[in-house]
């Protein structure tokens, strides 16, 4: 019974998300799990914008802010070690951070309640060329959107708490981050599909093409993000590249699995900020924790993570509660400005992740 509801998982997705590509998505892909039953996996459209190669499914795609996680990890692994206390202030750890409260602490960082200015609206156009930013190109954009509430006033999703965070990561443990990354949380999940994007360092000939339009001086045709020399320009909030079968990898820490790196689920759902009716956009988390956000798709909450980058969109999320857990990504080309894709792709991305936890909640709940 529960093999035949997942084949009717597949079909289902498949039917939304080939709606989708007829309204200009260029691929979607998705992974389904449920406790008792081996994972149903569904991709439609095709892997680049000259539709003539299929989309499989187990290509790499930029993660996004999915990445934030990952540096949540970090942070509590940090953490657990006593290497710092999530109560102390992030200024103990690096100096000169710009646009905060001294006092903000780790934890606000975590869940976005520091303050702090957020270097994406410092970014109003699409690129061109493409720039390569360093933590001060990205701290001098967050001072330039400027402090935006005491520390802990309320929930504001923000990038640049990451960028800081994984600094903080570098400081305490003397390593570059993406080492630290791989060596305490990639490698012994065993996740080998996941990189950070930066120079030659992942393999670009294995990913599905996303594209863009930059706004501003620029005439040509939509650009192959693939082919761009790094994803800097989100730094720890974005960088990562991944597939879905790594991503569903992780979803097993957020349920509660034994895993290798002996970090609980319990530690990432606490701490929890709630925007409520004060959120600024219906597309933005209203409830946020240490390093995830929850959505209620299907009437369970899930929890887990969202990405948009250049030509791209993905979630990874988890029910608890039953043990459902899904991952998708979608490609296109983002043009306009860059957060246009909100109005225009936006609604679509959404409803394809809502359709994914509806589906998984059916499968579990209704004959």
């Amino acid at each position: 019974m529960i093999a035949e509801r997942m084949r009717a998982i597949g079909a289902r997705l498949t039917v939304a998300a080939e709606e989708l590509i007829a309204r200009g998505a260029i691929g979607i892909a998705a992974r389904i799990a449920l406790p008792g039953a081996e994972p149903v996996s569904m991709a439609a459209g095709t892997i680049d914008i000259e539709r003539l190669h299929a989309l499989r499914g187990a290509e790499l795609y930029p993660i996004a802010s999915q990445s934030k996680m990952f540096t949540a990890a970090a942070v509590l692994l940090l953490a657990r070690d006593g290497a710092i206390s999530l109560g102390d202030p992030v200024a103990k750890y690096v100096r000169d951070v710009p646009a905060v409260d001294a006092d903000a602490t780790i934890d606000q960082f975590l869940n976005h309640t520091s303050g702090i200015g957020n270097f994406i609206h410092a970014m109003t156009v699409l690129p061109f060329p493409w720039p390569r930013m360093s933590y001060d190109d990205l701290m001098a954009l967050a001072r330039m959107h400027g402090r935006q509430f005491r520390a802990g006033a309320r929930l504001d999703y923000n990038n640049t708490d990451v960028v800081v965070l994984s600094k903080l990561c570098e400081n305490v443990s003397g390593q570059a981050f993406g080492s630290l990354l791989t060596k305490r949380i990639l490698h012994p999940l065993g996740m080998h599909e996941t990189f950070i994007a930066a120079g030659d360092e992942w393999p670009r000939e294995r990913m599905a093409r996303g594209y863009y339009l930059p706004s501003q001086g620029y005439d040509g045709g939509a650009i192959d993000v693939t082919a761009l020399p790094d994803y800097s320009i989100a730094s720890a909030a974005g960088n990562i590249v991944s597939s879905l079968a790594d991503m569903m990898t992780w979803s097993r820490l957020l349920l509660g699995s034994p895993v290798p790196i002996a970090l609980d689920s319990s530690q990432f759902f606490g701490n929890v900020a709630d925007a409520g009716v004060n959120s600024p956009s219906w597309f933005m988390p209203r409830t946020y924790a240490r390093g995830v956000e929850c959505w209620m798709w299907g009437g369970r909450k899930f929890w887990g993570h969202r990405g948009s980058f250049f030509g791209y969109h993905s979630g990874t999320f988890v029910d608890p509660q039953s043990g459902a857990a899904f991952s998708m990504f979608m490609t296109m080309c983002t043009a306009g400005s860059f957060m246009r894709f909100i109005e225009l792709q936006a609604h679509d991305y959404m409803s394809f992740m809502a359709s994914c936890g509806q589906a998984a909640v059916d499968a579990l709940e209704f004959p």
